[in-house]
């Protein structure tokens, strides 16, 4: 529905703002709720689509409003978004934050190369290019591919080592072992590892364990991937302000899309403890 008070490019962007923010939130709550047991599997591709979608369209939202800001108010077209950017998240997270450079003095840094960072970008473009029809196209085409789940869970342990420590990870290790001893939990698992080979249910059950440990971590990690893009839709708002005033234009245009993304705004310690994020961003 158009609102008369704004313009009717306002209210598309202005939906696609709420699409974006939506998508984000709940592809995290839904990663905060995966794992490899029979229940919350599922969870993990829910997670994935929410994401990608998410990361693609609020990138897509910054390049069109920016495109517009240097096109007097003309916008790409569907058919231009699609040639230039299509599915390619990596590739369009690079280039908007190239455009930060241009309003602030403090150059964006992409990510190292092989860092963590880098590989969830790679993975978010990889699933959005493909994986996302994994389970299904590998009914024909049997590899050694480890799919979106072997994938993720290779990120899962990178960052376990490097956000929680080898220390605090032999001290878990040690835990969980006693706690299946004792509950009499010995010999193999009825599921094999991501390369095929058979699991003891010590590797099943910690496996679990540390995707559930590192989970806040990842949903951390992509707050600060969304973090630049807020202050980007920062000055896109200001500049559009500023364009709309000259040109006297009796409707807005371009909204604040800033203020879809204030989770972007959390603080480390806020995000590590947080349960949900939709619940508190979205009502």
């Amino acid at each position: 529905m158009h609102d008369l008070r704004f313009s009717r490019t306002f209210t598309l962007l202005q939906q696609e703002g709420h699409l974006a923010r939506a998508s984000l939130l709940l592809g995290m709550d839904l990663l905060l709720k995966s794992n490899l047991d029979e229940r919350s599997i599922g969870n993990f591709y829910s997670a994935f689509f929410q994401l990608t979608i998410g990361f693609e369209r609020i990138l897509k939202l910054i390049v069109i409003a920016n495109h517009m800001l240097e096109n007097n108010y003309n916008s790409l077209t569907d058919g231009e978004l699609r040639k230039k950017y299509g599915h390619n998240i990596k590739t369009t997270y690079l280039h908007v934050l190239s455009m930060r450079d241009k309003w602030d003095a403090d150059s964006s840094i992409p990510p190292c190369s092989g860092s963590v960072d880098d590989n969830i970008l790679d993975f978010l473009e990889k699933f959005a290019n493909k994986a996302r029809y994994y389970n299904l196209s590998e009914l024909n085409n049997i590899t050694a591919d480890r799919g979106p789940l072997g994938d993720w869970y290779s990120i899962c342990k990178k960052v376990a080592y490097t956000e929680i420590g080898l220390v605090k990870l032999n001290k878990d290790s040690e835990r969980v072992m006693h706690q299946m001893d004792q509950a009499g939990l010995v010999g193999y698992s009825a599921r094999f590892d991501f390369d095929g080979h058979p699991m003891t249910l010590f590797d099943d059950y910690w496996r679990m364990h540390l995707i559930r440990k590192v989970a806040p971590h990842l949903v951390w990690k992509l707050v600060q991937f969304i973090t630049p893009l807020y202050e980007i839709f920062r000055y896109i708002a200001y500049e559009a302000m500023c364009y709309e005033n000259s040109k006297k234009l009796k409707l807005p245009v371009i909204p604040h899309l800033y203020e879809f993304f204030v989770f972007s705004l959390s603080t480390k310690r806020d995000a590590l403890r947080r349960k949900t994020w939709a619940r508190i961003f979205l009502d």
